[in-house]
């Protein structure tokens, strides 16, 4: 097995090659991973302001801005995530995202008022941005307009190492981008990817199930880790587009399995905003293999969607 770990987009990633071919190194493939990672982070990242993605927040032209093809996809499934959810999930939610200290600004000291809030939603709304497709590019219907891709972004950059580990020949890896993963062929004991799901707990780590996959990617989104307290309350980094506010507690965590991560890694926290109701709801109806864990008191339940007890079964996990 060849394990390559180390720092990218504020988090870390991992990548581990089982049976890897002879000849090839952690030393000689370090360098070409982080240089796919680095990439993603020059498109799409808000906290490097030479990032195209910074750029084009900077931007204050009414008219067509054209940018990358990378970008532009990544844009594009934030926008279709969005119609799907009813703006539950929303690209240009960065002014909310910055006011609750969650992005590159500084992180605040103090819950925003009710008249902040209210400012920074008048600048979101994912139905004032427009795209073209060729020659790509997209228009903004406010000049202040702000969009956040992290969302998409982990996901993203585990799709981009896979993809080149495929150009590689690579046929048995795991890449891990935060909670993003991408799994293909089996590890090294000749069996499916066992990929681990955690308790909804900021005080400790503690596994609350193992998930086998293959070929497949995988993300979990929760509010336990990236958080603030404030006066004994909890305003977890997953914020309520509708509201400006940080979403409930009742829901913990959702992990959700399919094909591409960044689709996986922006459908679980659309999943997590729309809640413990709407959320497996939404799931059962659009056909999203998800798993929820949610608060019962002093008890976590978890629970899958009807897709999500098929993918198990196929990938011959316990239900």
């Amino acid at each position: 097995m060849l394990e390559i770990d180390g720092p990218t987009m504020g988090t870390y990633y991992s990548v581990k090659i089982a049976r890897p071919a002879e000849g090839l190194t952690a030393e000689d493939l370090r360098p070409k991973i982080e240089a796919v990672l680095n990439a993603v982070v020059a498109e799409i990242s808000t906290y490097d302001e030479t990032s195209e993605l910074s750029r084009l927040n900077r931007n204050s032209s009414a008219d067509w801005i054209p940018v990358s093809r990378h970008l532009l996809d990544v844009i594009a499934e934030g926008q279709r995530i969005a119609k799907l959810t009813d703006g539950a999930f929303d690209v240009t939610i960065g002014p909310l995202v910055n006011l609750w200290g969650f992005g590159p600004e500084r992180p605040r000291d103090a819950v925003p008022t009710a008249a902040e809030i209210a400012a920074a939603k008048a600048r979101v709304g994912w139905q004032k941005l427009a795209l073209r497709d060729d020659p790509p590019a997209v228009r903004k219907a406010r000049p202040d307009l702000y969009i956040d891709l992290s969302a998409l972004g982990e996901g993203y950059g585990a799709d981009r190492v896979a993809a080149w580990l495929d150009e590689q020949g690579v046929a048995d890896y795991m890449v891990a981008v935060a909670g993003a993963i991408r799994a293909k062929g089996l590890n090294a004991k000749r069996e499916p990817w066992a990929i681990a799901i955690e308790q909804p707990m900021p005080d400790r780590r503690a596994v609350h199930r193992v998930i086998p996959i293959s070929d497949r990617a995988l993300s979990t989104s929760g509010d336990y880790r990236n958080f603030f307290e404030k006066d004994g309350k909890h305003y977890s980094h997953e914020i309520d587009p509708q509201t400006g506010a940080p979403v409930g507690r009742q829901l913990g965590s959702v992990t959700v399995v399919g094909d591409v991560g960044m689709v996986v890694d922006g459908l679980a926290t659309a999943l997590m905003v729309l809640g413990a109701e709407k959320g497996p709801a939404l799931a059962d109806a659009s056909g999203i293999a998800a798993y929820f864990i949610v608060r019962e008191g002093e008890t976590i339940r978890g629970f899958g969607s009807r897709d999500f007890q098929a993918v198990l079964k196929v990938a011959g996990g316990a239900e």
